[in-house]
């Protein structure tokens, strides 16, 4: 199986600040915990420092993670295949707004997946992704907050060329409730294409949030494809 290719998702993408700059790995423990320890590093290193400039926008994507979590820290399997990233945002976005963000997300990648794949997916309030009954996405944003700002972290977990049948063979809860892409398409998903859709579709859904502050818009997109 291929690793990302970042040169293939800087010829493919669309975003004028999202994915600006990429941080690949092959395994890391987990992308939102490396990009909170980033975000700190950074802090201590210069006060006066450009926030904005040097991180606003940055992915850090990786191929495993040892560590992946969603809410409360409950484990998320992130075996090779998967699409395992975190987007940084510099932001004055309040803890309140998580679920706003997350759903925002989620509205994002759900308008990238049926524009390519045209699947019937649903959305779980506020942060999973389902086909069919099981899971295929999970999304965990976090706020590091310093002084009068924060660094907005927003974690996604999307199951699109690993496989659980051939990794949990024996483990048939795990198979009852997860799947991803490859397995419903039934062929191998090109991940740089599908992570620049969803960061395209995020910054312009986003950039409108941040305009009007309103959510009533972002509902009418998938109001009819709502998990409760």
């Amino acid at each position: 199986m291929e690793n990302f290719n970042k040169q293939k998702f800087y010829n493919y993408k669309q975003t004028k600040l999202i994915g600006k700059k990429l941080i690949n790995f092959k395994t890391i423990n987990s992308t939102n915990d490396y990009a909170s320890k980033l975000e700190n590093k950074i802090i201590k290193l210069n006060k006066n420092i450009d926030f904005y400039n040097v991180l606003n926008g940055t992915i850090i994507i990786s191929e495993t993670q040892t560590n992946g979590h969603g809410r409360n820290y409950k484990k998320w399997i992130s075996p090779v295949g998967g699409l395992w990233f975190t987007l940084i945002l510099y932001s004055n976005i309040k803890v309140a707004d998580l679920e706003k963000i997350n759903l925002i997300m989620a509205i994002s990648i759900y308008e990238a997946i049926k524009s390519e794949f045209d699947i019937d997916i649903k959305i779980k309030w506020p942060n999973d992704i389902y086909y069919n009954g099981k899971k295929i996405c999970g999304i965990l944003s976090e706020l590091n907050s310093f002084n009068d700002a924060a660094f907005l972290n927003i974690g996604v977990g999307l199951n699109a060329n690993n496989s659980f049948k051939d990794l949990f063979l024996n483990n048939l809860e795990v198979i009852s409730y997860a799947s991803s892409l490859k397995e419903i398409l039934n062929t191998s998903i090109n991940k740089e294409k599908l992570l620049c859709n969803i960061l395209k579709n995020f910054e312009i859904n986003y950039e409108n949030y941040l305009l009007n502050k309103d959510m009533k818009n972002i509902f009418l997109k998938i109001k009819n494809s709502i998990l409760i």
